[in-house]
């Protein structure tokens, strides 16, 4: 039997704790838009390899990569790899409020 060697990303994504894992560390109701989010920002090839749930930023891999997504002009390499300070205040938030109040009645408004 022979095995494969895991490619970097494949690599990066096993350091992270796996999505079922993530909903019930964050408490996510099912259904809501939080548990949205976190399904549409699992790609965690995107995250740099020094990253890691114990670093610095003590944060989940989709807020990073939904991050990133939001600021693809930004650079994300080596040991400086840095957020925003309001990341972390936007995560509480988003766990206080998970189905993103306002939400409706801000996009009906724009119209």
């Amino acid at each position: 039997m022979t095995t494969r060697k895991k490619s970097g990303s494949e690599q990066r994504a096993s350091v992270w704790p796996a999505l079922k894992e993530q909903l019930a560390v964050a408490n996510v109701i099912p259904g809501s838009a939080l548990e949205k989010l976190i399904r549409d920002n699992q790609d965690a090839g995107m995250l740099d390899p020094s990253e890691s749930p114990n670093d610095v930023w003590r944060l989940p891999p989709w807020i990073r990569v939904y991050f990133r997504k939001q600021h693809p002009e930004l650079e994300f390499r080596g040991p400086g790899v840095g957020y925003p300070v309001a990341l972390k205040e936007i995560y509480t938030w988003m766990l206080h409020h998970q189905d993103l109040p306002g939400a409706t009645a801000r996009t009906k408004s724009r119209k």
